[in-house]
C-alpha cells in the first residue's frame, strides 16, 4: 500500500474568516487587501485554504495595517465559530487536559498543516510543532499560537498563562507585547516551535463541560477525520526531486520523471490523482526555498535566483512578488538580522 503523508498544508475557511472580519472591523475592504474573495466553508467540512495563500494573506494584512503585532491583535478575536467542529468539542471537555487530548487527536480538523506532538518535560506539558521538516512562516506560527492560547483562556475557569513560548523565527526589536500577551517568557530563534504549560494548568476545569455532547461531537469529528484527504507520497517524492534539480536550472516534468525512473505521463496522472500539478509543486518548492535562502545574508539575491533555477533576476522577482506580494529585496529588509546557517535539504 502506498505511504500517505497526512497533512495537506491547509487551514479551514472558517479559521481564515477571522482575518477578513478583523480587516473589516479596521475599516478595510478585506477582498481588496487580501486579493481573494471572502472564504466560504465547504459544506462537507473538508475544504481548506492553502497554507502559502494563508501566509500571503497575513503578510498583506500586516503591510496594509502597518501593524508589526498583527498576530497578537488577530488572536484576540478568535471564537468557537472560527474553529468549526473543534470549537464545539473542546469546550465540552471536563478539563484542559481532556481538551488537549482531543486537540492532539483531531488536530487536522483545526490546523491541517504541521504535525503537533505533546511531550512531558520536568513536570510540564509541551506542545511541539515539527517545523524542521514542515517549515511555516513567521505569521502563520504567531497567529496559530496566539489563537490557541486565547481560545484556551475563553473556555477555562482559571487564568491561563503558559510557562513559556518559543518561536523559531527572528523576533522584533521589542518583544514585550508578546510577553504581555502570552503572560510568560517568549523566545525567538529557538530550535523548535513550542508552547509549554504546567501540569497544574492541565487540571484546570472548563466552563461548560458536557460529557453527552462530547460523545456526539466526537462521532462527528471522527467521521470528518476519516474523510479528510491525505497528501500522497508521490507529492513528497516530486518535491524532493525538484529540490535536487533546481541548481541546474528550471526542471521540467521530463527531467524530474527521469530522475524518478518513471514516464512523464505517468507522473502527470499520479499528480492529478493527488490533486495537484507539476507546475504547482515546482512553485511550492521554489517559494519555500526562496524565503529560506533570502534569510541567509551571505547569499546575494542573484545567487538565490540561480539556486532556484531562474535564468534571470527579473523572473525571480516577478515570481516572488506573485507568491508574497513583495520583492525579494523587500522581504530581506523585513527579515533583516535573520541568521540562517542551515540550508534546506
Amino acid at each position: 500500500m502506498q505511504d500517505l503523508h497526512e497533512n495537506r498544508r491547509v487551514v479551514p475557511e472558517a479559521y481564515a474568516q477571522m482575518l477578513y472580519e478583523y480587516l473589516e472591523a479596521q475599516g478595510r475592504v478585506p477582498e481588496h487587501v487580501l486579493g481573494a474573495p471572502w472564504p466560504s466553508p465547504d459544506s462537507s467540512g473538508l475544504g481548506g485554504i492553502d497554507e502559502h495563500l494563508w501566509s500571503s494573506m497575513l503578510e498583506r494584512a500586516e503591510r496594509e495595517l502597518e501593524d508589526p503585532y498583527l498576530a497578537l491583535h488577530l488572536g484576540e478575536t478568535i471564537n468557537s465559530r472560527h474553529l468549526g467542529v473543534m470549537g464545539a468539542v473542546l469546550p465540552a471537555c471536563d478539563n484542559l487536559a481532556g481538551a488537549l487530548r482531543l486537540l492532539v487527536r483531531y488536530q487536522r480538523l483545526l490546523f491541517d498543516t504541521v504535525p503537533m506532538t505533546p511531550r512531558s518535560v520536568d513536570g510540564s506539558i509541551e506542545l511541539v510543532w515539527d517545523t524542521y521538516e514542515n517549515r511555516t512562516s513567521r505569521l502563520v506560527d504567531e497567529v496559530g499560537l496566539a489563537v490557541l492560547v486565547r481560545f484556551c483562556r475563553s473556555i477555562v475557569r482559571v487564568p491561563v498563562n503558559p510557562v513559556r513560548v518559543d518561536f523559531t523565527h527572528v523576533g522584533p526589536g521589542d518583544i514585550s507585547p508578546y510577553e504581555e500577551y502570552f503572560g510568560c517568557p517568549v523566545g525567538f530563534q529557538r530550535p523548535e516551535l513550542v508552547l509549554q504549560g504546567s501540569l497544574e494548568l492541565m487540571n484546570a476545569p472548563l466552563k461548560t463541560p458536557d460529557p453527552a455532547l462530547i460523545r456526539v461531537l466526537e462521532q462527528h469529528a471522527d467521521q470528518l477525520l476519516r474523510q479528510l484527504p491525505t497528501q500522497q507520497d508521490i507529492v513528497v517524492k516530486v518535491r524532493k526531486a525538484i529540490a535536487g534539480l533546481l541548481c541546474q536550472g528550471e526542471p521540467s516534468i521530463e527531467t524530474v520523471s527521469r530522475s524518478m525512473n518513471c514516464h512523464s505521463r505517468k507522473l502527470q496522472r499520479e499528480l492529478k490523482l493527488a490533486g495537484t500539478t507539476f507546475r504547482d509543486e515546482l512553485q511550492a518548492v521554489r517559494h519555500q526555498f526562496a524565503e529560506s535562502y533570502l534569510r541567509d545574508r551571505r547569499l546575494q539575491i542573484l545567487d538565490v535566483a540561480m539556486l532556484l533555477g531562474f535564468s534571470e533576476h527579473s523572473a525571480f522577482t516577478r515570481s516572488f512578488r506573485k507568491w508574497t506580494g513583495r520583492t525579494p529585496a523587500e522581504f530581506r529588509q523585513e527579515n533583516k538580522g535573520a541568521e540562517q546557517n542551515e540550508q534546506p535539504d
